[in-house]
């Protein structure tokens, strides 16, 4: 059965403002679905990061433990982990006997810790701060956890490099820590050259295609300024180009798969059930193919990525904080 417990979180104002911001998941989908609402988004994403279309990223990740140990896992911790979908999937899988969970919105919590009782999951569920996590007190004790998981909730940690120490810390000497994050410009703030393919395309969609399910007519985008992406979420994409570079100091790289996003998750968003009939599938089809095209030719980056990355042999590991 799930449990939770309360630890004091480094910044109740922030907590308050995630609370407002994410604490009711109908808000995300308030005005229409996203991206990865559409199954054919699903699916490109599933080929890009594992090569089949049908085997999802997260699976893609366990069978790649599995090709080294047998499942299940002992025990796993998953960051940030808003309602608690990753976390019971993985224990209802089979992919890991226990879990443990963390997110400093108590609203979402509550939420996740709901279902996870209500399916008799053996989930704990702490209050907690990834910037500050708990260390030294259960469950977060050195070397307790064989894999750690971040799935898009990394992107709003401030202090990586303490993060992913104690990360480090709490994983068993060559335990795993997966990454299914957003990894493009901090704050939004994409490159002009973004904007103006984003808009090309929007421009180009009919009309019928771009009403938000309140009725509106979704206008060409702009980037927004750092002080309104604050306003909403003080953590949101705090330092999210800097996941991927700072991992090597802490961790060994087994894969990056990166899957784009550059265009789909900001073209789609909020208009994403538009796309979700048959006919009209050329659209998105040609979305896709943009995507594509632009991030080849090396127009736009992946703003979306996937990491499997071990923790190294405790005498490795000194030896490279020794070279530093």
């Amino acid at each position: 059965m799930s449990s939770a417990t309360r630890s004091t979180p480094a910044d109740p104002g922030l907590a308050t403002q995630l609370d407002a911001a994410w604490g009711d998941p109908a808000t995300w989908t308030e005005h229409g679905l996203h991206w990865t609402h559409l199954p054919a988004v699903k699916a490109r994403i599933a080929e890009m990061v594992s090569g089949d279309a049908t085997v999802h990223p997260l699976e893609w990740f366990f069978r790649q433990v599995a090709a080294e140990r047998a499942l299940p896992l002992r025990r796993i911790l998953v960051l940030a982990c808003g309602v608690g979908h990753v976390e019971r999937e993985a224990v209802t899988r089979g992919w890991a006997t226990s879990a443990v969970a963390l997110d400093l919105s108590s609203q979402v919590l509550a939420r996740a810790r709901t279902q996870a009782a209500a399916e008799g999951l053996p989930i704990e569920y702490h209050h907690a701060d990834m910037n500050r996590l708990p260390l030294g007190h259960a469950p977060f004790l050195p070397g307790s956890f064989d894999a750690v998981l971040g799935v898009a909730g990394v992107h709003h940690c401030s202090e990586l490099e303490r993060l992913y120490a104690d990360v480090a810390t709490l994983l068993v000497p060559g335990g795993w820590f997966f990454l299914d994050e957003y990894v493009g410009p901090d704050r939004f703030q994409w490159p002009q050259a973004q904007e103006r393919h984003l808009n090309t395309l929007l421009d180009l969609l009919p009309p019928r295609l771009r009403m938000t399910t309140d009725g509106r007519l979704k206008g060409n985008a702009r980037r927004p300024s750092v002080q309104e992406v604050i306003a909403v979420d003080a953590s949101e994409a705090v330092r999210s180009s800097e996941q991927l570079p700072l991992l090597p100091g802490h961790f060994d790289i087994q894969a990056v798969r990166p899957y784009g996003g550059s265009m789909l998750h900001l073209v789609l968003g909020s208009i994403a059930q538009n796309f979700a009939p048959a006919a009209e599938a050329p659209y998105l089809n040609a979305l896709m193919q943009a995507e594509d095209e632009l991030i080849r030719t090396g127009q736009v980056g992946h703003d979306f990525a996937c990491v499997i990355a071990r923790r190294r042999p405790a005498a490795a590991s000194a030896a490279s904080h020794r070279g530093r």
